[in-house]
């Protein structure tokens, strides 16, 4: 007769096959959500959720967190960066979703925007400088595109026509 499987053996198959489906879930990006031809659904959350923060209503007739920075990211994603990079953003990206579930129990696109301001401050302190920097990253992607938004440009009479006609 072969040797029969322990409870315990079955238990230790079950726990490691969920570490291993978890890790892989942290580990491999997601495929583009509908409408978008890069950031996935939780990216486009976590996008929004940081703009919501960056820039509050009041200052444009517009306000981060409305649903329209995100696909903006994504266009400057495909459009403008090199594979490397825009690997690179989302991994941040995953990185500030899953950065707050320790300390806060719950995923950055949930918090509050008082809670998210919390953590987009202390982001910005100088020491870890690699936090710092990967601030410094999302802010200025998030600023190309928040003020690439038409809605934005016409607030602050930008153009992007020549100002004039040219004449032979």
């Amino acid at each position: 007769m072969g040797k029969l499987i322990s409870r315990r053996a079955v238990l230790w198959g079950g726990v490691l096959t969920g570490a291993t489906l978890a890790a892989g879930r942290l580990v491999w990006l997601s495929a583009p959500t509908l409408g978008m031809r890069v950031l996935s659904s939780r990216e486009v959350d976590v996008v929004e959720a940081l703009a919501r923060v960056l820039f509050p209503p009041g200052q444009f007739s517009v306000a981060g967190g409305d649903g329209g920075t995100a696909p903006m990211v994504d266009v400057l994603l495909a459009d403008y960066f090199p594979t490397r990079a825009v690997v690179g953003f989302r991994y941040l990206l995953k990185a500030v979703e899953l950065g707050t579930v320790m300390s806060r129990g719950v995923s950055f696109s949930h918090l509050s925007s008082d809670e998210a301001a919390e953590v987009i401050d202390m982001w910005t302190k100088p020491q870890p400088v690699a936090r710092r920097l990967a601030s410094d990253g999302f802010k200025a992607m998030l600023g190309m595109a928040f003020f690439r938004r038409p809605e934005v440009l016409a607030d602050i009479g930008w153009r992007l026509d020549c100002m004039g006609e040219v004449s032979g």
